[in-house]
């Protein structure tokens, strides 16, 4: 069997060609032209070239393949357009590509702010992208996963994790009450590597989320724990929130807009994981536990 991961030299795709290869999957990755971190992929990976917004340069890359696993996609930026671009955009190139090239199985990494009740322009991407899956005949699965921990990756979580201690006072929008169920990246790379082999997970969405569901305010106090730091929070009414704009720079600097770095604070993405744990034998543990 071989498995084409798009966007797979970033740290979950390294992640997932590894656990793929331990199941005895042959690695194809789909990264753009000059990557440097292509280099750290394991030697048994195929690696080819090509910007999933360029139709004609991935092409090739699906040629004999049997599951695609759609990982490419931008999380920050601030240019007008970008998200639509390369998450919406660029998804349907990779399903057209998988199309034509007759790959029927079809895994979409999304991501559980689809769930918000007001999507940022990320989110409204990812959505997106999520109808032009349903949409395409494939054997598809889609999974979304929570705030990812560990490993080096997990952006947002970095960010929240650097804004927190960085000054001796720092404010919380809400209060720090907003709900989160944070995932471990070792448990989020054995979640897509199991929902894209598995037959049973044809048609079917999944969120792949931690253990346990935590406030952002006890998120903080572990973060600050570890780091042995003893800084104060304030609480930050939400009306005050959203007028303080160098609370953005704070949080998220010039890669992320207000709307979205706020967007993590206001909403709950703490998900039920049971069909997870009954489909894929998804069992995950929690990122702070010690």
């Amino acid at each position: 069997m071989i498995a084409l991961l798009t966007g797979g030299a970033g740290v979950v795709g390294k992640a997932l060609c590894r656990e793929l290869i331990a199941r005895g999957v042959c690695v194809r990755v789909l990264t753009l032209p000059g990557d440097s971190l292509a280099k750290s992929l394991p030697a048994e990976v195929d690696i080819r070239y090509g910007d999933v917004t360029d139709f004609d340069s991935i092409r090739e890359a699906f040629e004999n393949v049997d599951v695609v696993y759609h990982l490419a996609a931008i999380l920050l930026s601030t240019k007008p357009g970008a998200f639509e671009h390369v998450n919406t955009e660029g998804t349907r190139n990779v399903i057209t590509a998988s199309q034509k090239a007759h790959v029927r199985r079809f895994l979409y990494v999304s991501s559980i702010s689809v769930t918000y009740p007001v999507l940022t322009p990320y989110g409204k991407s990812k959505k997106k992208g999520e109808e032009l899956v349903h949409a395409s005949g494939l054997d598809w699965t889609i999974v979304r996963p929570t705030l990812v921990i560990g490993d080096g990756g997990g952006v947002e979580f970095n960010m929240f994790r650097d804004y927190v201690k960085k000054f001796p006072v720092y404010f919380m929008p809400g209060g720090g009450k907003c709900l989160k169920r944070p995932v471990r990246s070792v448990d989020l790379v054995k979640g897509i590597a199991v929902a894209g082999l598995k037959t049973s997970a044809v048609g079917k969405t999944y969120a792949l989320a931690g253990s346990s569901v935590m406030t952002m305010a006890e998120m903080a106090s572990h973060v600050l724990k570890e780091a042995g730091m003893r800084h104060w929070m304030v609480p930050l009414p939400w009306w005050l929130s959203r007028r303080l704009a160098v609370l953005k720079s704070w949080i998220g600097g010039e890669r992320v807009s207000a709307e979205q770095a706020l967007a993590g604070f206001l909403y709950d993405a703490a998900p039920s994981i049971e069909e997870a744990e009954r489909d894929l034998d998804y069992h995950p543990g929690c990122p702070f536990e010690a």
